[in-house]
């Protein structure tokens, strides 16, 4: 046995430096899959108080890392046709925010840290102005869908990090009831679907700016 082992030293000597390697190449991929799953953005968009006009959407960061909410997005399907807004910024008369700082306070930007949430308001307000941004009436019965999408700035990725939720709508005789379509938020992970969503902001940015220069009110349309 001994003679063996000496006879073939150096196969012996390369077959244990082998499976060295290969056992730091899994640990440093486990490390690797720790890490990113650690520093991974998990946003929370869930409905509370109820599923109709007044419920609110509230929004969570429940990743490790602190995010900064830069945008809020409504898509609402309307007899198949879809239109998307920005109403991020559109919660309070502008002459009156001049004149109450405070009123600043009601923008739906600004960080979260991990675990920490933040009401984003009524969904029936913000379906309100999503539809008064296409030109919709605000309570036409062949509203079919929504989807709120929340973009943030992580930490991690010079990306934009994203989530959204969708609810459908049923007409009931004195109200709408909005019922989730997934029982969990969905993650907006992959580059191009994150590409899109900025280049979906960058736009709602120039016609923010168009308005703005031919007289309008600076309000975001509608990207249909």
């Amino acid at each position: 046995m001994l003679d063996w082992i000496q006879n073939n030293s150096t196969l012996i000597t390369a077959s244990v430096q082998l499976v060295t390697a290969a056992v730091w190449v899994v640990y440093l991929h486990i490390f690797i899959v720790s890490f990113r799953r650690q520093k991974r953005s998990n946003i929370l968009i869930n409905r509370i108080a109820g599923n109709h006009d007044r419920a609110h959407i509230l929004v969570g960061n429940m990743g490790a890392e602190p995010i900064y909410v830069s945008a809020v997005i409504v898509d609402v399907t309307v007899a198949g046709e879809q239109h998307t807004a920005v109403v991020t910024e559109d919660l309070f008369d502008e002459d009156n925010a001049e004149e109450d700082p405070s009123a600043r306070s009601l923008s739906n930007q600004g960080p979260l840290k991990s675990a920490e949430t933040r009401d984003i308001g009524a969904l029936g307000d913000l379906i309100d102005r999503a539809m008064a941004a296409a030109g919709i009436d605000a309570h036409a019965k062949d509203l079919e869908d929504v989807k709120v999408t929340i973009t943030a700035d992580g930490t991690y990725d010079h990306l934009l990090v994203a989530a959204s939720q969708s609810y459908g709508v049923y007409h009931g005789q004195d109200r709408r009831r909005f019922l989730p379509k997934d029982s969990q938020t969905r993650q907006i992970r992959s580059r191009r679907a994150r590409q899109s969503l900025s280049a979906k902001l960058d736009a709602a940015l120039r016609r923010e700016a168009e308005a703005v220069r031919q007289g309008g009110d600076g309000r975001v349309r509608s990207a249909a």
